[in-house]
């Protein structure tokens, strides 16, 4: 039943397309055009909105830039300060330093400072030194054994945090190492990676990842060598930096508010390498983010800068303008839509009129063409035995009224003959009249409780003599009863016309009748081996009038099968037939043996697909 219901309502949805195909083509190319449009206008934002991006993440490139090549010039002319000076005293770096006010013009500097070169065998000199400027507890730290150290000796401001930078041997820590070696090599500015500053101590609150800029400071004249440059190193003018103090200060579009900026160590992104991040929530966790990535190199050390936007990024830039295309588009595309199908299903209004005109025209004319096709056949089929009919009376008038005897036995089978001819004759207007009942529906049914075989086996025993003129075997394979309710008259009909047809066209071939079934239904099967009927005619022959043959060759009206196909159907039952041209026809016949309200109670079964009789 669900299958059934499911082929039924896919065959509607099939045919409620084919008839809207071009409404639903300006649909679909009409949210085509809006989509492509929306996509194009949504394009247009996102590039818009990227260019904003990518502008802020210039203008934050630059002003880090420019920052930090500041920081270097600063640092550079306070080197001048000690190229200038054949030896700058503590309270002349303080003046200096105070001078250029670098806690308001140079946010991030945790401290500007002096690291002497120093010899391994000259630190107990220097440290006796440093006790004598005022500082008792000068020492130099860690005191490691090597060929030189770079030593602070100067350090502004000087507070309690910067103090304790005072003695720390630059050399001994790998990074700085490798920033001082670098500088010592280049004679240029040379920055650390991520350090620890030496002023920032276990269980400060304020603790921040930093660097370290050295610009090295040479005896006179400049060297220009490797080897000059160490043979004259006296030692490296620096600045401390907290990363969080420095970055903060800057100033660029959207910086913390929609954009974020993260700096790492390094000329990759990695974690442990973090020196600055500004956002709070990984970018990773928002819905949308753009990301930007890039390298920028601070006095010779790579740092890499990661942009990414905010949530408030996206909410800032959001347009209106697609949305606003979208529904112009899909209300335009169900216009168009609505319009087309409109124009459609008048169209189709028109062309199922206009059929149905032809169609009525047609039938007309079929039903005129059938009329004057039976009106010939019925003439033809009336006329034989009426011309027969009264030519036999014309003989038997004129043997009467002879002055010669009767001859009896020629009058008997003058008699004879008319009997015959009125026998057809009868036979023909009951076909009509029970056509007129059928369409009419006014045939009824006398039922009563039959056993089929016997009645095909008596009905074969009736045609015996017409089987023998025709020389035709007729035989009935009835093994088992197959008794049920039917109308026993009606029952004769249909075998009668089933059988009438196998000797009819049967061309001489034996005639096999099979009867078969099982406690719901018996099945009837007449089998002939004459001249078969094509396929594209297996279902015409059942119809009002219809014949697989030409009338020239075969008499009858053409209701036989129609009769007998409505008598069975009236019995609950159906007829097929199984046939190939030249091999013969199988009529089979299934009715159920309750009666007709049996075989109404469920849908007639479609015919059986073709194959071998069952016999």
């Amino acid at each position: 039943m669900r299958s059934c219901f499911g082929a039924a309502v896919s065959t509607s949805l099939l045919a409620h397309l084919r008839r809207n195909a071009a409404a639903y083509c300006a649909l679909l190319l009409g949210l085509l055009v809006t989509a492509g449009a929306t996509s194009y206008v949504q394009r247009g934002v996102d590039l818009r909105r990227e260019q904003l991006f990518e502008d802020a993440v210039a203008d934050g490139t630059v002003a880090l830039q420019l920052r930090m090549d500041m920081y270097q010039a600063m640092l550079l002319g306070t080197r001048g300060v000690f190229s200038g000076s054949q030896e700058v005293e503590r309270r002349e770096f303080r003046a200096y330093t105070e001078s250029l006010e670098v806690s308001q013009r140079f946010p991030g500097i945790q401290c500007i400072g002096f690291a002497e070169w120093l010899r391994g065998d000259a630190l107990a000199e220097h440290e006796a030194r440093m006790r004598a400027e005022g500082l008792p507890e000068y020492r130099v730290r860690p005191r490691l054994e090597r060929p030189y150290h770079a030593v602070i000796a100067m350090v502004e401001p000087f507070d309690a945090r910067n103090a304790r930078a005072l003695g720390y041997d630059m050399l001994s820590e790998s990074v700085r190492h490798a920033a001082i070696q670098r500088a010592l090599e280049t004679g240029l500015p040379a920055a650390t990676g991520k350090v620890r500053l030496v002023s920032e101590l276990e269980g400060d609150r304020d603790v921040q990842a930093g660097f370290v800029l050295y610009v090295p400071l040479f005896e006179k004249p400049e060297p220009t060598t490797s080897e000059e440059r160490h043979a004259r190193i006296q030692g490296f003018v620096f600045g401390a930096f907290r990363m969080r103090d420095l970055v903060e200060g800057m100033r660029f579009p959207g910086f913390r508010s929609t954009i974020d900026l993260a700096i790492y160590d390094g000329a990759e992104a990695h974690e442990h390498d973090l020196l600055f991040a500004s956002h709070t929530e990984h970018p990773s966790l928002q819905e949308r983010v753009l990301r930007s990535q890039l390298t920028l190199s601070v006095a010779g050390a790579p740092w890499t800068l990661v942009f990414t936007t905010r949530p408030a990024f996206f909410e800032g830039t959001r347009s209106s303008h697609p949305t606003t295309v979208a529904l112009g588009g899909l209300l335009m595309s169900l216009l168009v839509f609505l319009v087309t199908r409109s124009q459609v299903n008048a169209r189709a209004s028109a062309e199922r009129a206009s059929a149905e005109q032809q169609r009525l025209a047609s039938e007309a004319q079929a039903a005129v063409r059938i009329r004057d096709e039976f009106l010939s056949v019925a003439a033809h089929e009336l006329r034989t035995p009426l011309t027969s009919l009264k030519l036999q009376l014309q003989l038997l008038f004129r043997q009467i009224h002879q002055k010669e005897p009767l001859d009896l036995s020629r009058l008997e089978r003058g008699v004879e003959t008319c009997e015959r001819q009125m026998t057809r004759l009868t036979k023909l207007v009951d076909n009509l009249l029970d056509v007129s009942r059928l369409s009419s529906g006014r045939m009824e049914l006398q039922l009563e409780s039959l056993e089929l075989g016997e009645l095909v086996r008596e009905l074969a025993r009736r045609f015996e003599m017409e089987a023998q003129t025709v020389n035709v075997r007729l035989e009935v394979d009835a093994p088992a009863p197959m008794t049920g309710r039917w109308d026993r008259l009606r029952l004769e009909q249909v075998i009668t016309n089933l059988l009438s047809n196998a000797l009819k066209y049967g061309h001489g071939a034996p005639v096999d009748v099979h009867v078969r079934g099982d406690e719901h239904e018996a099945r009837l099967e007449v089998r002939d081996r004459g001249i078969g009927i094509a396929a594209e005619d297996a279902e015409r022959v059942f119809d009002r009038f219809e014949r697989a043959v030409s009338s020239r060759h075969y008499g009858g009206l053409g209701l036989g099968l129609f009769i007998t196909r409505q008598l069975v159907e009236a019995h609950g039952g159906h007829i097929f037939l199984e046939s190939h041209p030249g091999e013969g026809t199988t009529f089979v016949v299934v009715l159920p043996r309750a009666g007709p309200d049996a075989g109404a109670a469920k849908p007639p079964r479609p015919p059986d697909p073709p194959g071998p009789p069952l016999h």
